[in-house]
């Protein structure tokens, strides 16, 4: 199985696909390189329960017009939830998880993390949910003691394929690679242009750099996920860069 764990193909929800021929184009883009699974994976920024019932009806909408037409991937409902707020409150939060999982997709803020950010998503872990962090590659600008004590709770870190082709983030990439902190990875498509699919090229990027095993553990950690299995810190694996690019 080849899965990608991050994708906007929805079109009409957030910066994604901005129309259903350009979803349908993505997602067709994507079956060609071997993917098998996409998740689609809208940006959500809950103010209230009201919002995520919103966001959840028009979300499932538009996935059950696109599961209708052919030759496109398997796709898996799901959405990358913001952290702006104590989200954990809110009575419908398990609405956002990936489809028949406890798993969540959230973005952290950009902005300064404080402790409050950690708090709320260590309150994602009371209430039986395992938060996925997005992109975290992006987050290595935050204080160390915040992003350790991030990684103290349990959580999963997914990485961007995009990140694999770019110097800086490739050098942020290989030090999660190198702590056991990548676990899930995705394309993060949002067009057919800047920000493509590019699972394939991420494929042969992967076993370059880190060796087949490391491909194939992030594709049994998709698996294992979409499954509703758990993914523990036993199961945890480190992968140095071994390839020059």
């Amino acid at each position: 199985m080849i899965c990608d764990f991050h994708s906007h193909a929805l079109f009409g929800i957030d910066d994604g696909a901005k129309d259903k021929q350009m979803a349908v184009a993505m997602l067709k883009k994507a079956k060609s390189d071997g993917v098998d699974t996409v998740l689609l994976t809208s940006h959500c920024y809950p103010e209230n329960y009201e919002d995520i019932d919103r966001f959840i009806e028009k979300r499932d909408r538009i996935c059950d017009e696109l599961a209708c037409i052919e030759g496109l991937p398997n796709l898996v409902k799901a959405c990358e939830v913001h952290i702006t707020r104590d989200i954990a409150r809110f009575r419908n939060i398990r609405k956002l998880c990936i489809e028949n999982t406890n798993y969540m997709l959230v973005e952290m803020p950009h902005a300064p993390w404080t402790d409050k950010t950690i708090d709320t998503v260590y309150k994602l872990n009371i209430r039986g949910i395992t938060p996925i962090i997005a992109h975290d590659e992006r987050n290595m600008h935050q204080r160390p003691e915040l992003h350790n004590a991030l990684y103290d709770l349990d959580v999963l870190i997914q990485v961007n394929a995009p990140s694999l082709f770019k110097f800086s983030d490739r050098k942020k990439v290989d030090k999660l690679m190198r702590r056991g902190l990548a676990h899930v990875i995705g394309s993060d498509m949002h067009n057919m242009t800047n920000r493509e699919p590019c699972m394939e090229k991420a494929h042969r990027r992967i076993i370059n750099r880190y060796g087949e095993e490391c491909w194939r553990y992030l594709m049994r950690n998709s698996e294992k996920i979409l499954n509703g299995e758990e993914v523990t810190y036993r199961d945890f694996r480190s992968f140095k860069k071994k390839g020059m690019f």
